[in-house]
């Protein structure tokens, strides 16, 4: 069985005396807060483009720690081609599951900027970039901050998809758009980290609905 994604889902956190621990109530009221934001159809495009495929004019940027978003964009990239890049952080995260989250946690109060190894060579020749993540405490894992203000995006095509264990987008797309202020941001695929082997049709269905030409 594939080991899910992690997202900080609730039910992936301990119950301390039968009850909920401090990072669980933090979660909840993260969730709730994501709840109440701005719907996606206000920050995404909605309208087909054409998208040349394959050749480096096609980006495919993703953060995996379990290696659910890892194949997710892989199913991207078998339909539209282009380049793969994983971003990559110089500390590794820990494999274990609830020191990764607190430290995710801390993180994100801290409004850190983990030093990272990727770097994204050509990106003056890239007409859409496809950024893909874990669901962390509601948003992007903050490495994502570090690459997104390194490299702006400004008039290029942005396209998210999301790893998840119930949360699906959170507030990631809102804090996207503000990463990207100068981009044109289309509505973009989140899926259940424990159903990403069979969600291949999906994505399928979702970039013919972009209207992206299939590398295939």
């Amino acid at each position: 069985m594939m080991k899910k994604e992690h997202s900080a889902y609730p039910e992936s956190f301990s119950r301390r005396d039968g009850g909920l621990s401090t990072s669980r109530r933090a979660f909840l009221k993260t969730l709730v807060l994501g709840a109440l934001a701005v719907p996606a159809s206000a920050l995404f495009a909605r309208t087909a483009f054409a998208a040349q495929a394959g050749g480096d004019n096609v980006l495919i940027i993703y953060f995996s720690h379990s290696g659910n978003t890892r194949r997710l964009a892989g199913f991207i990239h078998d339909r539209v081609g282009g380049r793969m890049v994983e971003l990559k952080t110089e500390r590794p995260y820990p494999e274990d599951y609830d020191a990764v989250v607190d430290e995710a946690k801390k993180e994100q109060e801290a409004n850190a900027r983990p030093a990272i190894t990727t770097t994204l060579d050509g990106l003056d020749k890239v007409d859409t970039v496809f950024i893909g993540y874990p669901n962390w405490w509601g948003t992007l894992p903050m490495p994502f901050f570090t690459l997104l203000e390194r490299y702006p995006m400004a008039g290029k095509t942005v396209i998210p998809f999301c790893t998840h264990e119930g949360s699906r987008f959170g507030r990631s797309e809102r804090d996207l758009r503000s990463l990207c202020p100068q981009a044109r941001l289309l509505e973009g695929f989140e899926v259940r980290g424990s159903r990403v082997s069979g969600a291949e049709k999906d994505v399928a269905e979702w970039l013919t609905g972009l209207g992206l030409t299939a590398a295939r």
